[in-house]
C-alpha cells in the first residue's frame, strides 16, 4: 500500500484527476454565479457532424452566459464535449482556477517536486535496465 497505492492517491488528489474537464468547467461556472440569481451553467451545442455513421466526427462548442468559450472535436459527442470543455478551461479566464493551482503549488510544493522526481525516476528505470542488457 505504501509503495503502490498511497503515492498514487496523493498525486490523484493533488492533480484532481477525478475531475474530468466537463465537471471542472461546470464547477468554475457555478463559482461565478451572481448572488440571488439562478446559476449559469455551460451549454454544449453540436455544430457539425461529418462522416459516415460508423466513423463520424463531431464538432461541439461550449457557451457560457451566451458567449462561446470553447470548441472541440471527437469521434463521439461526449468526447467532443470534453474537448470543448478542455479548450474553455485553457482559454477562458476563471480566477478561482488560478487561485486553486497557486494554493496547491504553495502548500504542497515539496511533495509535488518529490512526486515528479519519483515519476521521472520510475520512467527512467526500465530504460536504464534495457541499456544495461545491451
Amino acid at each position: 500500500m505504501n509503495v503502490c497505492f498511497f503515492p498514487r492517491l496523493k498525486e490523484f488528489i493533488l492533480n484532481q484527476d477525478w475531475n474530468d474537464p466537463k465537471s471542472q468547467l461546470q464547477q468554475c461556472c457555478l463559482t461565478l454565479r451572481t448572488e440571488g440569481k439562478e446559476p449559469d451553467i455551460p451549454l454544449y451545442k453540436t455544430l457539425q457532424t461529418v462522416g459516415p455513421s460508423h466513423a463520424r466526427t463531431y464538432t461541439v462548442a461550449v457557451y457560457f452566459k451566451g458567449e462561446r468559450i470553447g470548441c472541440g472535436k471527437g469521434p463521439s459527442i461526449q468526447q467532443a464535449e470534453m474537448g470543448a470543455a478542455m479548450d474553455a478551461l485553457e482559454k477562458y479566464n476563471f480566477p478561482q482556477m488560478a487561485h486553486q493551482k497557486r494554493f496547491i503549488e504553495r502548500k504542497y510544493r515539496q511533495e509535488l517536486k518529490e512526486m515528479r522526481w519519483e515519476r521521472e525516476h520510475q520512467e527512467r528505470e526500465p530504460e536504464e535496465a534495457e541499456d544495461i542488457k545491451k
